[in-house]
């Protein structure tokens, strides 16, 4: 009737909505991790069940998966308000062994639904209580990253072939865009590891300033915590302090290694290695938070410093604080040119310099947390 053909293309609308909201919320997610458990949430509200449950692949490669966290390989989703949290992990404790044999079963096969009674048969009206979904990454059976649970309880109605194929196919998107965000990752880490290795490749042509961007990273790390950014704004500044000399890798040898006082000519060859690192990072997008840092480290409070003669907050604010970090760590270390400052005297230089070369209220907050630490006691850096 048409009263039947107008609720079938309803239907359609709504699952083709459903997948569209799906797939576009997942792809905005940062990890894999984070995006499986946004799956969990998505197709059980899809087809309402009670909880789901996702069992991580323990042969998936876990570079590409990350490490989740406690549960032994294992995350939950619980849609009901009134639902014990504990209840996913009680049932899938309750039915392990069933639940390993079908996630090793079906890792590339089609997705099963099971009843309570483990005979892994749906019941007569082929309905069953809970489905069964490998996630693979597409094009790739191999590499099957874990199995999905949708579990209805006895207290629902169970599962309709419907709802299997619509989380079916949730799940199937789902997996496209997780292989994106891990192809993603992949690509990142490699260039991180290229950057990685031109720093080190810059700090070998100098004995001196051997580990230093290393020593930035921790002390701008320090800093950031004191002052109470949060853990995301701490990997930035952390990446940062690793990154923020990388265009020395263009300036020449006996620049960075002289001894004696630069000419004119060497330090405005010098001056630019700011803006060589900005160029180097630029193309990844991934990067583009510490861009800032990178290029405007050198610039001074008061207007004096370079490239672009930015001042006071118009310098980017983890700029400010990779100098502070990068001025003290100078100070303290032996150099060509000269040797460790004592920490009393360096801290007075940057007393001396706040408001001048540096952001006067990171200074103040710099120093406070030296003599909290009492120039010695290490801060835990960035996880």
């Amino acid at each position: 009737s048409n009263e039947t053909l107008v609720l079938e293309i309803l239907n359609c609308y709504n699952q083709l909505n459903i997948a569209f909201q799906t797939t576009s919320s997942v792809a905005e997610c940062n990890s894999p991790v984070q995006a499986i458990q946004l799956l969990l949430i998505e197709i059980s509200r899809a087809i309402d069940c009670s909880f789901a449950i996702f069992r991580g692949n323990e042969n998936a490669d876990i570079s590409l998966l990350e490490k989740i966290d406690n549960q032994n390989n294992i995350l939950v989703h619980t849609s009901a308000k009134n639902e014990n949290p504990n209840t996913p992990i009680t049932f899938y404790q309750k039915h392990e062994q069933t639940f390993r044999r079908l996630a090793a079963e079906h890792h590339q096969s089609q997705t099963v639904m099971i009843d309570y009674n483990n005979n892994n048969n749906p019941d007569h009206d082929g309905r069953g209580n809970v489905i069964v979904l490998p996630l693979n990454l597409p094009e790739r059976q191999k590499d099957h990253i874990g199995t999905l649970f949708f579990v209805r309880t006895q207290q629902k109605d169970p599962f309709i072939a419907v709802e299997l194929n619509l989380a079916e196919a949730l799940a199937k998107l789902g997996s496209v865009v997780l292989g994106n965000i891990m192809y993603a990752q992949k690509i990142h880490r490699t260039y991180l590891q290229i950057i990685t290795s031109l720093v080190r490749a810059m700090e070998a042509k100098d004995a001196y300033t051997s580990g230093h961007s290393t020593q930035v990273a921790k002390h701008a790390c320090d800093l950031a915590r004191y002052i109470g950014l949060d853990n995301p704004q701490i990997k930035i500044l952390e990446t940062a302090g690793l990154m923020h000399d990388i265009g020395k890798i263009g300036i020449r040898d006996e620049v960075l290694t002289k001894s004696g006082k630069l000419t004119d000519e060497e330090f405005e060859h010098l001056k630019t290695h700011p803006t060589k690192g900005f160029k180097v990072l630029e193309p990844v997008d991934d990067l583009r938070s510490i861009l800032g840092a990178v290029k405007h480290h050198h610039e001074h409070y008061d207007g004096s410093g370079y490239p672009d003669g930015l001042v006071g907050e118009n310098i980017p604010f983890y700029a400010r604080i990779i100098q502070v970090a990068d001025v003290w760590d100078a100070l303290t270390s032996t150099r060509s040119y000269r040797q460790a400052m004592p920490i009393p005297k360096a801290k007075q230089i940057l007393q001396d310099e706040a408001g001048t070369t540096m952001d006067p209220n990171l200074v103040k907050a710099f120093l406070e947390m030296l003599e909290k630490k009492n120039d010695q006691e290490p801060v835990e850096s960035a996880s």
